[in-house]
């Protein structure tokens, strides 16, 4: 679903990864149903998420560290502990990070978030420029 592909007998990658430190796709909360994350005791609301990393605003976080960080999901579609590495800080003081520590029953919340998530965004975009 959000993996990239291999073929059977080389084990390499059919599709590059891009540039980007993050491999998988990321969607933006909306402002109604944001995404309340605590990173080492302090309350933030997430920028963004993917199926391997999330974004926030830098409160005095340091590069390369790692921190204690709870995911709560809007809409009840969960809560969990695990732990962020801090990967990069962008110039606009973001914090761009790796989760560690999902298991796969976590892992599917999030991705059961971001498709959600998706279809949220299309059907948005949908309704835009629609007479009636």
């Amino acid at each position: 679903m959000f993996w990239k592909k291999k073929t059977k007998d080389t084990g390499k990658k059919l599709f590059k990864n891009p540039s980007e430190t993050r491999g998988a796709f990321r969607v933006y909360p909306s402002k109604e149903n944001p995404i309340i994350i605590k990173v080492g005791g302090t309350d933030l609301i997430a920028v963004d998420i993917s199926a391997g990393g999330i974004s926030f605003d830098n409160k005095k976080f340091k590069l390369g560290a790692t921190y204690p960080l709870e995911i709560t999901l809007p809409r009840g579609k969960g809560t969990f502990t695990v732990k962020t590495e801090v990967l990069k800080i962008d110039d606009k003081d973001v914090c761009r990070c790796k989760i560690v520590g999902l298991s796969d029953d976590q892992e599917d919340q999030v991705h059961s978030y971001i498709l959600a998530r998706q279809k949220e965004e299309i059907a948005q975009g949908k309704g835009k420029g629609i007479r009636q």
